[in-house]
């Protein structure tokens, strides 16, 4: 998914094509507010103003890049988990016997499409953690 263009992940996003979908486009959020992050650690090394800090930033460099890398896996995880999903929908339910062998792979399946997005919230939290520490330690200048 992450080698295509923006235009064209966002193409596929709005079609009815069933990935990418709201995983890949939460992780894909993910991965660009915390690259933003590393932005702001980056603009903050190596200033005088906040030599205090700089073994902090370092720090925080390394976990937005991790995180970045993440999320980033967490867009292709989502349309990995969902494929088999959307193919499951589809399975024929026209006896007992398939509507039967239709309902265990639909749980199946489900549970796989849930764990990611429970991935992509973990990572969202320790986004969302770093981030507040970064706005207290960041170049006030990229503040915003």
């Amino acid at each position: 998914m992450l080698n295509s263009s923006c235009k064209e992940f966002l193409t596929a996003l709005s079609s009815g094509a069933p990935v990418p979908g709201g995983g890949g486009a939460s992780a894909f959020c993910g991965a660009l507010s915390i690259a933003l992050g590393g932005m702001v650690c980056n603009l903050t090394l190596g200033k005088k103003k906040y030599a205090d800090v700089q073994e902090d930033i370092r720090r925080m460099v390394d976990e937005a890049e991790l995180l970045r890398h993440e999320f980033e896996d967490l867009v292709e995880a989502d349309a990995k988990a969902f494929e088999p999903l959307s193919k499951a929908y589809g399975m024929p339910k026209n006896t007992e016997e398939e509507l039967a062998q239709r309902t265990r792979v639909m749980e199946k399946c489900l549970q796989d499409a849930c764990d990611v997005p429970l991935d992509i919230m973990d990572c969202c939290a320790r986004a969302i953690a770093l981030l507040e520490e970064l706005s207290l330690k960041g170049s006030k200048i990229a503040l915003s």
